[in-house]
């Protein structure tokens, strides 16, 4: 069973427009993410899945230039652009997510969820069932037997939008949450807003891009005045927002 990681990216960021490639250091986030990945010991592909729309060519170019497998689908219907994907490549049984606005994704942590997705035989192994890990240390892996079912079967724009959901919600898949040994979801390493970039900006351009996620933490207790510069945002606050818009075009 090989594996496929496919990283999704736009430039049409609602709240930070443009933050898959601005540069700390002089490198993209995207770059940043796509160096993490390279020290898994799991993943046997990595491909950017971005969208056909026009802003998102500046995404293929870079992927271009890195030499990294680009693929281009739906804007909006991010769920259609991961099947589409993994179609691309129909060698590869085990497909895992992750997110470009996750520069400081680890490495270990994928090989963690991989190695038990493909031990345990589940349909999805995730660690956000269940949120122990830090906000940008999300990895899911799924079968591609069931990213095609639910791309055949899902239905609501929340479950179209956010890719995993319709397994996450579905009793039919056989799911299992991977924990950390202590609850760490305090802490955000994910860039949706412009204090995130503050905070990974710092945490790069001071420490290097390949500690552990533990590590970065570290740091961050060792400066309260950087780590509260995040500390208020909302976790899955896109998520939330998909969810009230289910519910607002089911009352219409």
């Amino acid at each position: 069973m090989s594996t496929l990681c496919i990283i999704q990216a736009r430039m049409s960021s609602t709240r930070l427009p443009g933050k898959v490639l601005k540069e700390i250091n002089g490198k993209p986030m995207l770059f940043y993410c796509l160096e993490r990945l390279k020290e898994s010991k799991t993943l046997d592909k990595v491909v950017v899945a971005t969208s056909d729309h026009k802003d998102d060519d500046v995404i293929a170019d870079f992927c271009q230039k890195e030499k990294v497998d680009c693929f281009r689908g739906s804007l909006e219907d991010v769920l259609s652009r991961y099947a589409e994907c993994a179609k691309k490549y129909p060698e590869y049984d085990t497909i895992v997510r992750v997110t470009s606005d996750c520069p400081l994704i680890d490495p270990k942590v994928v090989d963690k969820v991989v190695s038990n997705f493909l031990k345990e035989k589940m349909d999805y192994v995730s660690n956000v069932l269940e949120e122990t890990f830090p906000d940008g240390i999300d990895i899911e892996a799924f079968s591609r037997k069931a990213l095609l079912a639910s791309d055949k079967e899902a239905l609501l724009h929340s479950e179209r939008e956010h890719v995993t959901l319709y397994i996450r919600n579905n009793p039919k898949f056989k799911k299992l949450n991977i924990k950390n040994k202590v609850n760490m979801s305090k802490y955000r390493l994910t860039v949706d807003n412009p204090e995130d970039f503050e905070v990974i900006s710092f945490l790069i351009e001071n420490y290097g891009y390949k500690l552990t996620f533990e590590e970065y933490c570290k740091h961050l207790d060792k400066h309260p005045e950087i780590m509260e510069k995040n500390s208020k945002i909302e976790r899955n606050a896109g998520l939330k927002k998909s969810l009230k818009e289910d519910k607002n075009s089911s009352n219409s």
